[in-house]
């Protein structure tokens, strides 16, 4: 956990996710000087993913191989929180057990730009994929005035990377 820099030091608005690796990717947040976070698979089938970050750890699990919902876990597994992607609909909901709730939504019907939003704090970062870059695949653009107020900001900026690569991989699938 020491090699993270704390996101309460963020001091740009906006972030790059970097890709490291070819056939076990695990993905860098980074401002380009500093690391702000970590995320990787810890399954083969990438329904177990670890979020690393200064300030805490979480373990992303799938309730069951071919269940929507996951699972927010502590190291240890304990569960502190639930993923549910909604059912014809490009909106997912993350509810956590002390009570916070944030929607990751496109941001229009044919966009490629996705965004966490919460009724308490408004939108309160935007990922948007690159078209043909590999090395960085997402920018996660976030509002420096919510450092401080808007809980979970590392953890939504890397869980909705994962989510989105999720859906890029469901929709390759399909299209073959």
């Amino acid at each position: 956990m020491n090699d993270f820099r704390s996101f309460e030091q963020l001091r740009v608005n906006e972030l790059s996710v970097i890709r490291h690796g070819f056939f076990r990717p695990w993905f860098e947040l980074s401002d380009g000087q500093f690391s702000y976070g970590k995320l990787s698979s810890i399954s083969i089938w990438r329904n177990t993913v670890a979020i690393e970050t200064a300030q805490e750890n979480w373990v992303i699990k799938r309730k069951s191989l071919i269940s929507r919902v996951f699972f927010i876990q502590q190291p240890q597994g304990v569960n502190i929180g639930t993923v549910t992607p909604e059912i014809l609909s490009r909106k997912t909901v993350l509810n956590m057990d002390n009570g916070f709730a944030a929607a990751l939504n496109a941001k229009a019907f044919l966009s490629r730009t996705y965004s966490w939003a919460n009724d308490q704090h408004g939108e309160l970062l935007t990922i948007k994929p690159a078209i043909w870059s590999y090395k960085t695949p997402f920018t996660i653009s976030i509002d420096l005035n919510l450092l401080k107020n808007a809980p979970y900001l590392p953890l939504l900026a890397l869980l909705g990377v994962n989510l989105i690569l999720l859906k890029q991989a469901a929709q390759a699938a399909t299209a073959h």
